[in-house]
């Protein structure tokens, strides 16, 4: 394997897992069984790094991989180019049939356990305030934390709201009024089966679809054989971020570990033999996941660089220093311009002051000899 650093970038690791974002969880879990040990992981708040604006993805020399299935795809060619690279393809053993099914596996956890898990992160208020917003925060620097977390809240808003799984308000979520109105009773009783009925909804939609992968996993240790392929990766992934999380609202988290518990232990066998692997060097987190890439100077890489590193930097310095001298005629240019206004504007106000003191005089000139 090539001695430049392989970075991947992921949001910050809590509740005792790797990341509290389930995509990110998944790839540190498969660069942990595919290339142990030869890794580094760097935790951010800042999906804007990334080319496609999401976390997470992997940097080596100038090379991004901006996407999971990216990632296991560079690995995945990594591991046939050379046997000395040091990495391992833990799908190279599926069929073709297999690997069709893993896809649409994929796309499935994706689309409805991924809405479950952003619906107990940021779709339910207490959550969201009581949990997942003083998460984001505590890893982010004054003044982003306290607009950020709502920011990204936001995003998931649309996707939630589609598939009902937006803002579903629980019992602990009521705001008792002392001033409420007799007529506003029966509306609020409405109010609280409309609630209900919305929570039944949400719980009947969780168990179509953790009974589903359920059944697949029925008698089996993984989804394919007795050793993890990447999609129970990305499965354990969802699930451990279902299970582990002390949630205000615990409704969902409930269900899945009184209901499926084929589902949990899958998961717990998934983290088990991640633990086995090497651990991997921790790059921590700094202000610094808050400025652009391409000025972020904290970080731990000690290579000397090359050729094309050197042509690069020498190249991204001259643009920065064109930018800056344009912006300086820029502001030159204002300003010139600005004082050749104020100038004209004094120059007119004495033009008229001069003929309104002519004006005056010749009045007066009248005056007198009118009295004449």
């Amino acid at each position: 394997m090539s001695e430049a650093p392989y970075i991947l970038h992921t949001w910050p690791s809590k509740w005792n897992l790797k990341s509290l974002d389930p995509t990110c969880l998944a790839a540190v879990m498969y660069l942990q069984l595919t290339i142990p040990g030869k890794f580094r992981v760097a935790e951010s708040t800042n999906p804007d790094e990334s080319s496609n604006g999401q976390l997470p993805f992997m940097t080596h020399e100038h090379l991004v991989f901006s996407s999971l299935p990216a990632i296991i795809s560079f690995v995945t060619s990594l591991s046939k180019s050379s046997r000395t690279s040091g990495a391992t393809d833990i799908d190279a053993s599926l069929t073709t049939f297999q690997k069709a099914q893993r896809t649409a596996w994929y796309a499935h956890i994706e689309a409805n356990i991924g809405d479950l898990v952003s619906h107990m992160l940021y779709g339910i208020d207490a959550n969201f305030r009581g949990l997942t917003q003083p998460a984001l925060a505590n890893e982010m620097p004054l003044p982003q934390k306290y607009y950020v977390p709502g920011r990204i809240r936001e995003t998931y808003k649309p996707r939630l709201e589609a598939s009902g799984l937006w803002s579903l308000p629980g019992a602990e979520q009521e705001k008792k009024n002392p001033f409420t109105k007799e007529e506003k009773k029966e509306e609020d009783h409405k109010g609280t089966f409309a609630r209900v009925f919305e929570r039944e909804k949400v719980l009947e939609k969780a168990r179509t679809t953790l009974g589903a992968h359920a059944r697949l996993l029925e008698g089996k240790q993984f989804f394919f054989g007795d050793r993890p392929t990447s999609i129970d990766l990305y499965l354990a992934s969802h699930i451990l971020l279902l299970a582990d999380p002390p949630f205000p609202d615990s409704v969902l988290q409930a269900l899945l570990l009184e209901s499926y518990p084929v589902l949990i232990d899958h998961a717990r066998r998934v983290q088990a033999e991640v633990a086995r692997a090497p651990p991997y060097e921790h790059l921590m987190g700094s202000t610094a996941s808050l400025i652009p890439r391409s000025f972020n100077w904290g970080t731990n890489e000690t290579n000397a660089p090359d050729a094309d590193d050197i042509r690069f930097r020498r190249m991204r310095l001259i643009w920065v220093a064109m930018v800056a001298a344009i912006a300086m005629c820029h502001v030159a240019l204002f300003t010139s311009t600005l004082a050749a206004m104020e100038e004209q504007g004094e120059e007119e106000e004495e033009e008229e002051g001069k003929g309104r003191g002519d004006v005056v005089g010749e009045s007066e000139g009248e005056g007198e000899d009118h009295d004449t």
